[in-house]
């Protein structure tokens, strides 16, 4: 009788190359499923959050293995710290009106509110866990800051999209089902219109944005914050040092 080999299994860790080199795969992977979803495959929010959990989220993720959140500065397109009386965009998502249509929520891209200041880059762990969207009930918006890009992302990753889909919290499914209550009304050749709920998921197209800013960050400031970390490994700091 011939002998069988015995399978022994195991894991082998990526270098800091294999690290990059996956980093630059979900990064392309992210933009084709923004490309995607833009085109109208709403469902493809739940790619969208997958590949912003594996880049983003925690200490196995690729920035947390590269160890890229103290060099890496993220873009910032939420619009939550300006002022709500002269300015009617939610988070880091806006509005499209179409006259005779209604009213539904999108992600802003690369649009900002006219008049007013764009937030500069933030390091990872204030631009991840700041919140940025607010809640509303039946008594009209909130908007105090609730939810972060870090929540939001994961309770579609997790619950929409990953081994929680038997249960939603509680929080998250009110903000995404017909209780996120905001009404507009635009004026036109005929007049001022009546107001009307804003139609849509806010936390789809908040996320959505959130993957604007990542692909933004990564093909503008990953080069740079990659040199910085391969610097400070190479020229550690000294003990007594300052």
């Amino acid at each position: 009788m011939s002998k069988q080999r015995k399978q022994i299994s195991g894991t082998v860790r990526r270098g800091d190359r294999g690290l990059v080199e996956a980093l630059r795969q979900q990064f392309e992977l992210l933009k084709s499923a923004c490309s995607t979803y833009d085109r109208g495959n709403e469902l493809e929010i739940i790619n969208i959050a997958s590949r912003l959990r594996v880049i983003l989220q925690g200490p196995q993720s690729l920035i947390g293995q590269l160890h890229l959140s103290k060099d890496l500065k993220f873009r910032d397109t939420s619009t939550h710290r300006l002022d709500p009386e002269r300015n009617i965009c939610i988070a880091n998502i806006g509005i499209k009106l179409t006259p005779g249509v209604g009213a539904e929520w999108i992600p802003l891209l690369e649009g900002w509110p006219e008049g007013h200041p764009k937030p500069h880059s933030a390091l990872f762990s204030a631009w991840w866990t700041e919140p940025i969207m607010p809640t509303s009930s039946p008594d009209g918006l909130d908007r105090t800051p609730r939810y972060s890009r870090q929540k939001l992302v994961l309770a579609i990753a997790n619950q929409d999209g990953g081994a929680h889909l038997g249960k939603r919290d509680t929080d998250y499914d009110e903000l995404t089902r017909d209780h996120f209550t905001y009404e507009v009304a635009w004026r036109g050749p005929g007049g001022e219109s009546s107001f009307q709920p804003v139609q849509g998921n806010p936390v789809n197209a908040c996320v959505r944005q959130v993957g604007h800013e990542v692909q933004g960050t990564l093909a503008l400031n990953l080069q740079a914050a990659l040199d910085a970390r391969a610097r400070r490994v190479a020229n550690p700091p000294q003990q007594g040092s300052f």
